[in-house]
């Protein structure tokens, strides 16, 4: 970023990595057991086609979970891993952020960014340092270069 100061970390906390994992690997070992019965099926092609998108999504929402990042800099809020989300500041109309601190590792701190002319928005945050910078945004303070 040219030049503006700006602060990154994880989008979401240890705990919520770790149940999607669990989750994830529960998920796999249900259907390896199920293999035989599961292939043994004849599958209408509409019904296969289902299924793998459902597959795909769930794949990308862990994959979502694991590598994306929150930053917050001078400019502009964004989040993503492989596609960012990003709104400039400047168009920001309202914030409000949503967390619990005591429970950060398993309620995903997440601020609501509504912005002029784009909609409403939707950040998470586990990083300690884009929390506080969130904060801040939420009091009106300026993020310093």
């Amino acid at each position: 970023m040219d030049g503006t100061a700006f602060v990154e970390g994880t989008s979401y906390p240890r705990a919520i990595k770790a149940l999607a994992t669990l989750t994830l690997g529960g998920l796999l070992g249900t259907a390896w057991m199920a293999r035989d019965a599961l292939l043994a099926t004849p599958w209408p092609a509409d019904l296969r086609l289902l299924a793998g998108l459902a597959v795909a999504t769930v794949l990308w929402q862990y994959m979502t979970i694991l590598l994306s990042t929150t930053r917050m800099s001078t400019d502009a809020i964004s989040q993503g891993w492989l596609w960012r989300t990003s709104v400039p500041l400047a168009d920001v109309a309202q914030v409000r952020l949503l967390r619990v601190k005591a429970f950060d590792a398993w309620f995903t701190p997440r601020l609501e960014v509504r912005a002029r002319g784009r909609g409403k928005f939707t950040f998470q945050a586990a990083s300690p340092t884009v929390l506080a910078a969130m904060d801040l945004l939420v009091h009106g303070e300026p993020m310093t270069r």
